[in-house]
């Protein structure tokens, strides 16, 4: 994974620097997930190589302007570049309904499902190579971090255990290399205990606002 910071600047956006946007990249492929979306995201993303098609979710901290007011132009770019594929939204039960009526009086119609998952509830995501959970922040409003997890990393049967352990090559090989569990003479079996992963999985929080950094370490 790694970060694009498209915007920095906190409350309002300075000559040199945007308000909150922030894009994780997957470690492979195009996917990235956009973590806050101040006015003028989009067009920051403009001076990328990131694709409104690839974007797998939104994920907003918070309910503040400079966190939030590029949702809707982000999504009507998206409208008109075409995608089709659901976006799954993030966010706190605020956002959703501003976004609903922003929609109607404007008269935003999207192609495309938009799947919103209230972070008031703390969610456990898990998108094909990604997991995100939430966390509870500290500030005047309902904020939240999210915390990204790698998945999917490239691995290897470990042979030499394998054949330890008595167990032959043949299909329960294939179960354990694409991850799953196993029951062998009687007694279950982890995939991941079977396993060489090439590198550890990757760890990302991110965070916008925190009044008391204590939180995070609960």
């Amino acid at each position: 994974m790694n970060l694009l910071f498209l915007g920095t600047s906190a409350g309002v956006p300075t000559k040199t620097r945007n308000v909150s946007g922030v894009a994780l990249r997957e470690s492979k492929g195009k996917g990235w997930y956009l973590i806050d979306c101040g006015e003028g995201t989009q067009h920051q993303v403009l001076h990328t190589k990131l694709s409104f098609h690839s974007l797998k979710a939104i994920l907003i901290t918070h309910v503040h302007g400079d966190h939030c007011y590029g949702l809707p132009g982000i999504l009507a770019s998206a409208a008109m570049g075409g995608r089709t594929a659901p976006l799954t939204l993030v966010a706190p039960k605020g956002i959703q309904t501003w976004l609903e009526a922003t929609c109607a009086v404007t008269q935003l119609c999207l192609p495309f499902a938009l799947e919103f998952i209230c972070a008031d509830d703390l969610p456990s995501i898990e998108f094909e190579n990604i997991a995100v959970e939430t966390c509870a922040l500290s500030h005047r409003v309902p904020c939240y971090a999210y915390t990204f997890t790698e998945r999917n990393v490239e691995a290897a049967l470990d042979v030499d255990k394998l054949d330890r352990h008595g167990i032959s090559r043949g299909p329960l090989w294939g179960q354990l290399k694409r991850g799953v569990d196993i029951t062998f003479e009687g007694k279950p079996l982890r995939s991941q205990d079977y396993l060489l992963f090439k590198h550890a999985p990757s760890y990302c929080q991110i965070l916008c606002m925190a009044g008391q950094a204590a939180v995070l370490s609960d």
